[in-house]
């Protein structure tokens, strides 16, 4: 996705590959302002609360990153330095960004949510965002796990000792569990007009749980049990 396409343009784009995207992207400021702003500038903003950079660090992207005919790929994961500082060179700039497309293996299976947690339900800035994403075997193992949270750090981060925790273990309440009591390892959020440091704390640790009922093997919630947004399959009313 070049850098310049606009926020509408390419979440479209992520939405076709990923429709569990469909509510962030709904709820990323106002339409003038998703087609007017660009994908390059969020994610080279590096706002700790950025609503792009949690979702595209959770698929896996990488970085374009071009100084005159010269162009280098970069995690995003290692793009962010500290706040508001990253991998940018003097004259480089971000070209586009590299989503993996969904994996289609036989015998695994992809899971992805992010939940964007504001004083107002739209056109807000988040206090947390979570994306989170597993990929569990046919069995219901944890083969790999990226959860990147905004607002919890001085940049948008993955969790990596919950991600740990999650890893080569049954996708079951007691491994939901030991990820949550992780999350106290990973981060130490800070208190601002928006949140306690105390209420982000809860609120990632909730938002992993909520992310576990509606991917757990055994009997996963549906989604209009999970999201006052949701509309009834059947009669199309909100739950």
């Amino acid at each position: 996705i070049g850098a310049g396409a606009s926020l509408e343009a390419a979440f479209a784009t992520l939405t076709a590959e990923w429709p569990e995207l469909l509510d962030v992207w709904l709820r990323f400021a106002s339409v003038p302002i998703r087609l007017a702003g660009t994908l390059g500038g969020n994610v080279a903003n590096g706002s700790p609360i950025g609503d792009a950079p949690p979702l595209l660090m959770a698929l896996g992207a990488s970085l374009l990153l071009r100084h005159g005919d010269a162009i280098r790929t970069v995690a995003l994961d290692d793009f962010y330095l500290d706040y508001m500082k990253n991998l940018l060179q003097p004259g480089e700039f971000v070209q586009a960004v590299q989503v993996p497309r969904r994996s289609r293996v036989p015998g695994r299976l992809q899971h992805l949510r992010v939940y964007k947690i504001s004083k107002r339900y739209d056109s807000d800035i988040s206090a947390v965002c979570a994306a989170l994403a597993v990929e569990l075997d046919d069995g219901g193992t944890v083969i790999d796990a990226r959860l990147v949270f905004g607002g919890m750090a001085a940049t948008v981060r993955r969790a990596a000792k919950a991600e740990a925790a999650l890893r080569g273990q049954p996708w079951t309440e007691g491994t939901l569990q030991a990820a949550m009591a992780a999350l106290k390892g990973d981060f130490e959020p800070l208190s601002d007009m928006r949140a306690s440091k105390g209420y982000r704390m809860q609120v990632a640790q909730n938002l992993l749980r909520r992310f576990w009922l509606a991917t757990r093997p055994d009997a996963p919630l549906d989604e209009s049990q999970l999201n006052v947004w949701a509309r009834d399959a059947a009669t199309g009313a909100f739950a």
